[in-house]
């Protein structure tokens, strides 16, 4: 069952985190101020559809000073794994985004070991140095001013690190004591996501000409149905990933889901939007699958 839950996972963020939000970044994000605003949006639907499901299922308490605190820090890491996500898609590849992001995979593999005691084998280090492999050759000179160049890398790396450190938040949350406050866990993280995008959104908006353009005249429709999307698959891709964090090692369920997601955002970067890769590229994102595998 827990095979099928992670299939499931990295399908819907495929679809809500990859495609769509990749889609929704090269052509409708014009400033600062419209990246706030659709990920402060999309962060309040992952909490109203999160609250609504936790009520349901009965999973909703009064939270441990534990839950609440590992949430905020947890939240406070969505967000900016989010935004600096959405910075590198704007200006750099989809597919070896991704790539990258993905590759944050490491810290959380890593962290099993470190903090959690679990075991990890020789094929497995050989994975880890292919992927550190995959991450070193991902930067290529920008010939374009389309492609991968130092402003995507630099967007890439905070995301992978603020990526990586959230597969960490969950599995130290999972293994303790409060791991049935799964659900409130969940609302403080989301809450603190969602106030920090909008305290954002005022700030660039006040410093900004450009304003928010999502509003305009024949955009708005399509603009909330890509929020309400993205906001519902973040909310049960999250609610899936950390109830697996807490059911199976860490170097098995981590690799499974950044790895699995990495290579399907990859076809569709390649066939959907065209995207081409250099000879360098190809090793890179060769070494990530291999590794994956």
């Amino acid at each position: 069952m827990n095979y099928i839950i992670l299939a499931v996972s990295v399908v819907m963020d495929l679809l809500a985190c990859g495609i769509l939000r990749n889609s929704f970044c090269k052509n409708r994000i014009k400033s600062n101020s419209d990246l706030q605003l659709f990920n402060a949006l999309s962060s309040i639907v992952t909490l109203v559809v999160m609250f609504m499901a936790y009520a349901i299922a009965g999973m909703l308490c009064v939270p441990s000073f534990f839950t609440v605190g590992i949430g905020v820090i947890y939240g406070v890491a969505t967000a900016l794994c989010a935004i600096f996500n959405m910075k590198a898609l704007e200006c750099g590849p989809l597919s070896y985004t991704k790539v990258i992001i993905c590759c944050a995979m490491v810290i959380p593999a890593l962290s099993g070991t470190v903090l959690f005691d679990e075991k990890i084998g020789l094929v497995q280090y050989i994975g880890i140095a292919l992927m550190l492999l995959s991450f070193i050759l991902a930067v290529e000179k920008d010939k374009d001013g389309g492609k991968a160049n130092v402003k995507w890398f630099v967007y890439s790396v905070l995301a992978f690190l603020f990526n990586g450190s959230l597969g960490v938040f969950q599995k130290l949350h999972q293994t303790s004591e409060y791991k049935d406050e799964i659900g409130m866990y969940q609302l403080a993280a989301f809450t603190v996501s969602a106030l920090l995008s909008l305290v954002l959104l005022l700030i660039y908006k006040k410093k900004e000409t450009t304003g928010i353009t999502l509003f305009e005249k024949g955009k708005t429709q399509s603009f909330l149905l890509i929020t309400l999307v993205c906001g519902c698959g973040i909310a049960f891709c999250n609610h899936f990933n950390m109830y697996l964090s807490g059911v199976m090692p860490a170097i098995v369920v981590f690799p499974v889901l950044n790895g699995g997601t990495m290579i399907l955002t990859t076809a569709s970067g390649l066939i959907i939007w065209k995207e081409h890769l250099s000879p360098k590229q190809i090793v890179g994102l060769s070494a990530g699958i291999l590794a994956i595998l």
